[in-house]
């Protein structure tokens, strides 16, 4: 019986195995099938592409639930579903006495240093966890003295202070912060040579300073389950323009039949007013009643969404409804299976455009984007032997779809700017389709591993090509437990060709798709010392995630993180 059970796992892994081969080797020629296959990127790539953040993470105790692979996918936006996270836990090693093996530290060091001139250091403070106020205190810096081409020109300084605090009451929770970003790069896809040119004429700073506070309902079994969130954020450049954004979030629940018939309500509200050479004003409310059905089995949620959009300077003031319906099934084995209908209007902020590209000319053009219709389908479930999976697929409509594009001069002006990038706005309604796949194996406590695969067509209307939106990607993630001391993480990203125009002889351009292979090994001297080395890019490839881009090449960064 032994030896069957372990034929079987065999026969399992090398199955797994074969599937994560054929997604690498046949997704990067099935996008050279169709030209027509335009993808979003599933990966977020770190903006700017010039920085690679190097995230620690600290010693902490594992249990037999926290070893359970987590995935989970988001409502796709334009821009793409945001990143499954993988976050393993480091297990503490074993042997020493009892009082070591039980105490956790709530507080933690890191320092660390590599090649480009990279400079890392982080501090987690926190207060005690067991008592009803906790306050954490947060500092983040992470630089580079030089970049992947023109030495300074292409340096980078990212900066973050933040203290956060949560009390816990027997009934209700607040939760409250306020972080402070600086972050500072430069405009280096300039054409070359360029002998003339001042590091001060291709600097950008920005400077973004949040304050949030939260107040949730904890009280067991209660009447009506709420929840109040609200967020302020100021963002400024160097170049005058600015953003203020207040946003808030109402959610209530309301039980009418215990568990089998609820109705919940969630609001939403954000005031945002922009500053580049002139004033805008621009707001969205939303609203969602919603009613849930649960009769074992199976499921439903029919609800009705009504966005209120304003712009003061388009002279936009609307009110859309979207219905939503979502039915769902489970099987006897716990396998889920869902299909439904949506739509949104979906925020483009300054803030938001700039997270996904640093690099936007001043004065950009900002409109939201029309979610007009969206049906899906999909599934997720455990199919046994350590196997787990999670798919969406969907097929929509939007409105106002936004691009990248290196800045194209305007009536009287010489020549373009390759170093800075303009959004494009598709005015035509777009009919777009979407395929996300994820598959997880844990065989082992010593072996986790995953792969995850995002697939988009959009229709062509207004563009020759959906500029700088990847055909396909692909991310294979690992984590092996070498040994009670030592970890180790593997991954390989694939990121699909993308398309973009030269500005200034009007040229289509193509980026050619790349694979980006990544490891991080720790060593844990002890519960509270923990050495790291972590590799980046380790092919060497400087591509292009933006025209006239490149990233940096082999780097790597070496240090330490102390608990206490």
């Amino acid at each position: 019986m032994k030896f069957l059970m372990q034929t079987k796992s065999i026969k399992t892994i090398n199955f797994f195995l074969l599937v994560i081969g054929l997604s690498f080797i046949i997704l990067p020629s099935f996008a050279q099938i169709d030209d027509d296959i335009i993808i979003t990127k599933d990966r977020k790539v770190e903006l700017p592409p010039a920085n690679r953040v190097f995230e620690k993470i600290p010693p902490l105790k594992s249990s037999s639930d926290e070893k359970q692979m987590k995935y989970t996918f988001f409502d796709r936006k334009p821009k793409g579903v945001e990143e499954v996270k993988f976050s393993p836990n480091v297990v503490a090693p074993e042997g020493g006495n009892k009082k070591e093996e039980t105490e956790s530290y709530n507080n933690y060091v890191t320092i660390g240093a590599g090649n480009y001139g990279r400079i890392l250091g982080e501090v987690f403070l926190n207060s005690n966890q067991e008592n009803n106020l906790i306050i954490g205190v947060h500092a983040y810096h992470n630089s580079t003295m030089r970049g992947p081409v023109d030495d300074k020109n292409s340096a980078n300084m990212y900066d973050k202070a933040e203290i956060t605090g949560k009390y816990i009451a027997q009934k209700f929770q607040v939760n409250a912060g306020v972080n402070y970003n600086r972050d500072q790069y430069y405009f280096y896809g300039y054409q070359r040579p360029r002998e003339d040119l001042d590091r001060k004429d291709i600097r950008q700073i920005l400077n973004i300073v949040q304050f949030n506070v939260g107040f949730e309902n904890t009280a067991p079994n209660p009447r009506v389950d709420y929840s109040l969130k609200t967020n302020l954020k100021s963002l400024k450049n160097i170049y005058g323009a600015q953003e203020t954004d207040w946003a808030s979030n109402f959610n209530t629940y309301f039980p009418i039949i215990n568990e089998k018939f609820v109705a919940v309500i969630d609001a939403e509200a954000f005031i945002t007013q922009r500053s580049d050479l002139e004033v805008d004003k621009r707001n969205l409310f939303r609203v969602e009643p919603t009613f849930k059905l649960n009769f074992n089995s199976f499921g439903a949620s029919i609800g009705y969404k009504a966005v209120n959009e304003f712009d003061e300077i388009k002279k936009i003031n609307r009110t859309k409804g979207f219905p939503t319906v979502e039915l769902t099934y489970k099987s006897p084995s716990l396998l889920y299976f869902f299909a439904g209908m949506d739509g949104d209007i979906v925020r483009n902020t300054l803030g938001s455009m700039l997270n996904e590209n640093p690099y936007l000319k001043s004065q950009v053009r900002l409109m939201n984007t029309e979610k007009s219709q969206e049906y899906y389908v999909g599934g997720k479930g455990d199919l046994g032997s350590g196997v787990s999976f999670n798919i969406r697929g969907a097929m929509g409509y939007y409105k106002n779809l936004y691009y990248f594009n290196n800045y194209t001069p305007d009536f009287g002006e010489a020549l373009g700017d390759t170093a800075k990038f303009n959004i494009l706005y598709d005015s035509l309604r777009t009919q777009y389709f979407n395929l996300v796949v994820q598959l997880n194996y844990q065989p082992a406590e010593i072996w986790r591993t995953y792969i995850k695969t995002d697939i988009n067509h959009y229709q062509r209307r207004s563009f020759e090509q959906p500029f700088h939106r990847p055909l396909v990607t692909a991310k294979w993630g690992n984590t092996l437990i070498v040994s009670d001391r030592l970890l180790a993480n593997l991954d390989l990203y694939y990121f699909g060709k993308t398309y973009a125009k030269n500005p200034t002889t009007q040229e289509l351009m193509t980026n050619k798709a790349f694979y980006d292979l990544n490891a991080e090994f720790d060593y844990l001297f002890s519960s509270q010392f923990t050495a790291f080395v972590k590799l980046n890019n380790i092919l060497g490839k400087k591509y292009e995630r933006f025209l006239y881009y490149p990233q940096q090449g082999l780097n790597f960064l070496v240090g330490v993180n102390f608990s206490f």
